[in-house]
């Protein structure tokens, strides 16, 4: 099984955020400190999803009742406030208590927002919406003005390191921290999770195969780092 399925995040603690101001608001969010829509942007890879996903489940419990219906196909009701509502109420039945909207890559929606930000104020707090995206000027103002944004900005390699140091403990493999910051430091380019991921797979094979790590050099890492 790839680490990055094996080590997926089982809670919001387990994230790797870019940003420790999205950290706090994220983690805010999720403890009460605001009762809000919220809206995840940046580029791939940086965790939008996981997250989205945490944190409804943080607030509403294992069993919340989130939308699972394409966003293009909701948007399209005639009676998007009617149905949201009767969502809404048979959430408030649960301990749950409020009905989750998850939508991902919602700078793909086709449809005219204005029946759900409409809906959306009426329904209040019975309702949380949660949007990814990787385009934030894409997503209508009129419901950026309605959420918390939250950036997700690309990871870097000391993000990505004291988990994936972590990881690879965790199968047998230790390596020396500035190693393994050497063998993270190329995926910076797209800072994409699942490109440092797939850095760890790599390492962890030779590994298993009784094979050497590849070459590093401690002192240029060394002072690589001092310039950063």
């Amino acid at each position: 099984m790839k680490t990055i399925e094996k080590y997926a995040p089982s809670d919001l603690s387990e994230v790797i955020f870019g940003s420790e101001n999205s950290q706090y608001l994220v983690n805010a969010i999720a403890q009460g400190a605001f009762d809000c829509h919220v809206l995840l942007h940046g580029p791939n890879g940086t965790g939008k999803t996981t997250t989205a996903e945490l944190l409804a489940h943080t607030i509403g419990g294992e069993d919340a009742l989130i939308e699972t219906k394409d966003f293009n196909t909701v948007l399209a009701m005639p009676d998007l406030k009617d149905y949201l509502q009767r969502c809404a109420s048979l959430a408030r039945l649960t301990a749950s208590g409020k009905y989750f909207v998850i939508w991902h890559e919602f700078d793909n929606a086709k449809a005219n927002p204005n029946a759900l930000w409409t809906a959306l104020d009426d329904l209040g707090s019975d309702v949380m919406l949660i949007l990814t995206t990787n385009n934030f000027m894409k997503i209508h103002l009129s419901l950026r003005s309605r959420c918390k944004v939250v950036e997700m900005p690309a990871l870097t390699a000391q993000d990505v390191l004291p988990r994936a140091q972590w990881i690879l403990q965790q199968e047998g493999l230790v390596l020396e921290r500035d190693q393994l910051l050497t063998y993270l430091k190329p995926q910076q380019v797209s800072g994409d999770l699942r490109k440092y991921f797939g850095e760890l797979d790599k390492l962890l094979y030779l590994h298993k195969q009784g094979l050497p790590m590849p070459p590093w050099n401690p002192a240029a890492t060394r002072q690589a780092m001092r310039v950063v």
